[in-house]
């Protein structure tokens, strides 16, 4: 059953692969054919030659990495003071944090983009990567996986003296990598396809990344299918090659969220 699943999920991924090495015309022709007769490489070839194809990927690249390693210690960090550090209204900032998560990001677009222009980040990385290092759902995540820790393992370190840096660094995080995992895989993700938040801050088409970036191919009236079906294959293949490489994370990091609360 699960392979048939698997299948099923595959299958637009192969349409998408074979339409990207057939002939332009004959893309949507030979639609049909499951087992197309001929394959070229001339879609790839226009992508690279018309488009700075180049530079949307090291766009996407720059953006997913920066974003995905600053959102991890923003969470990582804030997690663990409030999961294990014991201060004052602990538990309603964690619930203030979570009732942000209600909030459609559309109606903090205004605000974000006016600060982005108070801050000089129109049209930068960094004006891409700063407003989505705070996440909710990360921190949730992680603030249970955390709870279901052994709690022996903090208080013994504790009684032996360790400061809660020590802690945090020597025990925790080597304790937390399925955790580590499993978000890098979902805020990679989030990242490389996010197109609405990039749109509105660069300006420039040399720092737009993919998913900008394919926007430009379709015209108003002659979309270049060809061209956005190359630079989708383009798009997929990194993701679906780190999964690939920390799927094993990622499923320990599933099976084994805490949910114990404190």
């Amino acid at each position: 059953m699960v392979a048939v699943v698997a299948i099923a999920f595959l299958i637009p991924f192969y349409w998408l692969l074979v339409s990207s090495l057939r002939e332009p015309q004959r893309i949507f022709a030979d639609a049909g054919q499951f087992f197309p007769s001929s394959l070229t490489l001339q879609n790839f070839r226009t992508v690279f030659n018309e488009t700075p194809v180049v530079s949307w990927f090291a766009n996407s690249v720059i953006l997913t990495v920066g974003s995905t390693v600053g959102s991890l210690v923003v969470v990582t960090m804030a997690a663990y003071a409030l999961a294990q550090i014991r201060f004052p209204f602990r538990n309603t900032i964690f619930v203030s944090i979570l009732a942000s998560q209600m909030l459609p990001f559309h109606l903090l677009l205004i605000p974000l983009f006016l600060l982005m222009i108070q801050l000089n980040l129109i049209d930068t990385h960094l004006g891409v990567i700063v407003p989505m290092l705070a996440h909710p759902f990360g921190l949730f995540y992680m603030r249970q996986y955390m709870l279901g820790l052994p709690q022996a393992v903090f208080d013994a370190a504790r009684v032996d003296g360790a400061s809660d840096y020590r802690i945090f660094f020597r025990i925790v995080l080597p304790m937390v990598k399925p955790a580590l995992a499993t978000l890098a895989i979902i805020f990679s993700l989030e990242q490389w396809n996010d197109l609405l938040w990039p749109l509105i801050v660069m300006r420039s088409e040399g720092n737009y990344p993919l998913s900008v970036g394919m926007t430009t191919l379709v015209g108003l009236y002659r979309p270049r299918w060809d061209l956005v079906i190359a630079v989708a294959v383009i798009a997929v293949v990194p993701i679906m090659l780190m999964f690939v490489l920390l799927r094993k994370q990622f499923i320990n990091g599933l099976g084994q969220f805490g949910t114990g609360t404190k």
